[in-house]
Parts: structure tokens; sequence; C-alpha cells
């Protein structure tokens, strides 16, 4: 059953008719070999490296590569070896058009006025610069694209679909499409759920204290928040700080402790350093 989103998308798991016409596949070059890939499983392939021919020739060996299933392919066959780094898409117009497009896409600009790459071919991130986007910038993201498939859990694809397709833009656009400081708030606050994520998966194996998931995921969320406003911000030391706010919860709120964090002269290491050894009973 198809469901709409807030971008006004169709989306579902379900089988994909991989005769039909006007599909292409996207693999991402640098999680696998794709061209190799698609050779192993397709004689007479059409495909397309996207960095020929643009500024980022030099990284060719690695480039995300289109490519258009050929009468007797094999690829679908044999997706097990590809799918958790390609993307489907299909489009009315043919690959040289569609490899234009996707080429204009390959950097974006950054609210400083700066280019910077997108991996919008890395299908772990593409659902989640999707979600970042108003209705009018994903379609006109897509453009020509009528219908892109994800890769979702148990060799299902997520699709989406619009039937507001527009003209495919030109390798010479490269960076036309721009963040805006809400896109890079929002990727910020999606990376720092993923990170309490990452902390409660490793600390839940150690039970510590008997705590349940939800309790410690709270836990976490109140002292990364605590350990920042003391400017500790990298997730290492972020690790460091919740680690030794569970082995010693009393000890970590002490004066002595909150005074040693508080001395933000010092870089967050040596701090770090300090109150543990201080809290392991060690010297130095």
């Amino acid at each position: 059953m198809r469901q709409e989103d807030e971008h006004g998308l169709m989306h579902a798991d379900e089988g994909i008719d991989v005769e039909r016409d006007n599909l292409y596949l996207l693999l991402d070059g640098a999680a696998l070999p794709a061209l190799r890939v698609i050779y192993q499983h397709d004689d007479a392939p059409k495909a397309e490296p996207l960095y020929r021919g643009t500024r980022h020739e030099s990284m060719l060996e690695v480039s995300p590569v289109l490519y258009r299933f050929s009468i007797r392919h094999r690829m679908w066959a044999n997706r097990e070896h590809w799918q958790s780094a390609g993307l489907l898409f299909e489009s009315p117009v043919n690959i040289d058009d569609l490899v234009g497009h996707l080429r204009s896409l390959l950097s974006v600009r950054l609210p400083s006025g700066e280019l910077a790459f997108c991996r919008f071919y890395d299908p772990y991130l593409t659902k989640r610069f999707f979600d970042s986007l108003t209705q009018d910038e994903l379609r006109a993201w897509l453009g020509p694209i009528s219908t892109i498939w994800l890769p979702a859990e148990e060799n299902k694809w997520l699709a989406f679909g619009t039937p507001y397709v527009s003209a495919a833009r030109s390798a010479d656009d490269e960076g036309w499409f721009s963040i805006r400081p809400e896109h890079l708030a929002h990727w910020q606050k999606q990376e720092r759920q993923l990170f309490i994520q990452r902390l409660v998966s490793h600390f839940c194996v150690d039970d510590f204290h008997g705590q349940s998931n939800v309790e410690l995921k709270d836990f976490i969320h109140q002292r990364t928040a605590e350990a920042e406003r003391f400017g500790i911000n990298s997730e290492h030391h972020l690790l460091t700080y919740v680690e030794l706010a569970l082995q010693f919860p009393d000890a970590i709120d002490s004066p002595r402790v909150r005074t040693q964090l508080a001395n933000m002269e010092e870089p967050a290491e040596h701090r770090l350093a300090r109150i543990e050894a201080g809290l392991l009973g060690l010297h130095g």
C-alpha cells in the first residue's frame, strides 16, 4: 500500500519490475567497485561514471556509476552483491540527460557560498537528505526523476514517486542546489540523535545499575548536554565523560570535579584525564 509523506511523495515497500522502461541503477563507487560489478553481471551494459568529464575526474575510480539494464542482464538476480550501495531511478529522459542532471547535484552550495560534496548516491544518507528538504526543494532536486527506490531491510525497496517531473539540469549547473542553515541544523540534530543511540547501545551491554534503555537514554542525554556546557564536544571526549558519570555518578557532581570541569581554559582532554585519574585514585 502506498502512503503520502510530508513532501507529497508516494512511498511504499514494493517489488520492482526491472523490465520496465526507463529504469536506471546508480551504484556508489566508493562503497564497491561499481564498474567491475556491472560488467560481471551484464555483457553489454550502458554505464557512465558520474565523475567522468567533471572537475572530480581525478577520483574516477571511486565515482558513482549510472547504469541502464540491458536485455540480458544478470544484475537483478545477483543484487545481493550491490543492493546496499545502490539506488534505482525511473525517468523518462535518456541516460545522457539523466547523467547530466545527477552531475549537477554532485556538489551543493553552502550558506557560506562555498561548494561541498553531496553524497546523495549513498543509500544510507539519501533518505536523511530527503527528510531535510521542503516539498519544493525535493521536487526541484528530483527534476526528471519520477520514482526513486532506496534499499530497505529484508531485501525490500522503499519507493518514492512524484507525478511532477521537470527538465534535467546539465553538468555545467553543478552547485545550483543551495543548502540552507536550516538543513545544517537538521542534520546536526540527526547526528546528535544517532550518537546518543550509539552510546545507549554501547553502554546497555554492561547493564549499568540495572537501568532500562529509556533510563539510560535520558541519563546520556542529560550528561552529554552537561558536558557540552563545559566545552566538551568531540564524540570521543563525550564518550569518556558519560562513562565516568555512569561509573561515578555521585563523585562526578562533587564541587572538586565541577571546579575542574569549569576550567575551560584547559583543553577538554586534559581536564578529563585529571578527573579520571582522581576518580580512579591514581596520581599524575
